[in-house]
């Protein structure tokens, strides 16, 4: 029998994990590893530590679900994670608990619907290329930044969907993943290896 294990985050905004942790506490987690910081830091220590920390058979404990991730697909592939290591995961808000059938079908259908936004956006992405190529708008190397705008909000959006740089390399027809990288980090994100 594993062991209940809470993890709780606040952004710097908010500055309160007490009601989080009287919570995890009310659902009888043994330890509680916490992060201050927004959701849109990549590396957050506690959550670090509380996976390193989870062994098969534990029980993770959350408030909601949204304080696993600052997006969907990441909250998705921690549980997808979770899950390959026999870990089982408790929303409390959500009222989810994937030991059930029912919480184990509704983390299948949020993955789903996912995938869907994420093919959506992609074909969005790749028509809105298209029509710009058809009105003579180069993609690649260019002199100047006339086109730097549009193609970095293609590769935002793109990236926050889930696609590979490697997919969104091909799809705006960027050479260098540093350029990538680049537009990334100007808006703040992490890339992470995918």
């Amino acid at each position: 029998m594993g062991e209940k294990i809470g993890y709780a985050r606040v952004s710097t905004r908010e500055q309160n994990l007490s009601s989080q942790e009287d919570a995890l506490s009310k659902a009888g987690c043994i330890r509680i590893f916490t992060d201050k910081i927004s959701g849109k830091e990549f590396n957050r220590e506690g959550l670090k530590a509380c996976m390193d920390y989870l062994r098969a058979e534990d029980t993770l404990v959350i408030f909601r679900l949204d304080r696993l991730g600052r997006s969907v697909k990441e909250m998705l592939d921690l549980c997808a994670q979770l899950e390959s290591r026999h870990i089982k995961l408790v929303s409390l808000q959500d009222n989810l608990d994937t030991s059930t059938a029912v919480g184990r079908f509704t983390m299948q259908i949020l993955a789903s619907l996912a995938e869907y936004n994420r093919n959506l956006i992609l074909e969005g992405c790749k028509a809105g290329i298209e029509a710009a190529q058809k009105r003579g708008v180069k993609f690649g190397r260019q002199a100047g930044t006339k086109m730097k705008k549009p193609k970095k909000e293609a590769v935002i959006t793109m990236y926050k969907a889930g696609t590979s740089i490697k997919d969104i390399m091909n799809i705006t027809g960027i050479k260098s993943i540093q350029t990538i990288y680049n537009y990334l980090k100007e808006e703040h994100i992490t890339p992470s290896r995918r």
